[in-house]
């Protein structure tokens, strides 16, 4: 039996790279799985970029939600709260806890994520928060940054998501209550 890997896509163009690099290393040695948590506040093209991407990996990518939440609307509603010091809730709720199930069903013995190579005190932080988790940083590693992700993405011939396209940093929720950045809000 071959160990286990989920690579974490977020459709975000560093987690997308990640994988890629994940299935051209680890894809003779392990079973792989490619994971997206879906959040219904992401932009709809989300959508039409991790299709992209599944023809890319040549592989399919398999779409988990919360089952205890709709939205995070839904979360805001009745966990009566949005972001705060200690982050977004529905990142929690709708991400995280998401996770965390698969964990418990699947259990991986390696996890991938699409930190890059100015991401690493991130990295590290999250390390140090989840010894139990094995993970692998193939960005890092590679010494890959955002840009580099990007452009990778564009040599593959796939149309950055919507939100790289609108000026954001990430393809995540419009209209993202953990964002800080006036010049986030100025969009």
């Amino acid at each position: 039996m071959k160990p286990r890997l989920v690579s974490w896509f977020s459709c975000g163009t560093a987690s997308a790279v990640t994988t890629k690099l994940c299935l051209s290393k680890y894809g003779a040695t392990h079973d792989i799985v490619v994971a997206r948590c879906i959040v219904p506040e992401e932009h709809k093209d989300n959508d039409r970029f991790a299709s992209d991407c599944a023809v890319w990996f040549g592989q399919g990518v398999l779409n988990l939600a919360s089952t205890e939440y709709a939205s995070c609307e839904d979360v805001w509603r009745r966990e009566r709260y949005m972001s705060g010091v200690g982050g977004a809730r529905c990142t929690v709720e709708m991400k995280k806890a998401v996770r965390w199930e698969f964990e418990k069903e699947w259990h991986p013995d390696v996890q991938a994520f699409g930190y890059t190579a100015d991401e690493q005190p991130r990295a590290e932080r999250f390390r140090q928060n989840n010894p139990e988790i094995a993970v692998v940083y193939p960005l890092i590693d590679a010494g890959l940054d955002k840009e580099a992700c990007h452009a990778i993405i564009d040599r593959a011939g796939i149309i950055l998501p919507k939100m790289y396209r609108l000026g954001f940093n990430n393809a995540n929720c419009k209209g993202c209550v953990n964002a800080e950045a006036p010049s986030y809000w100025n969009r």
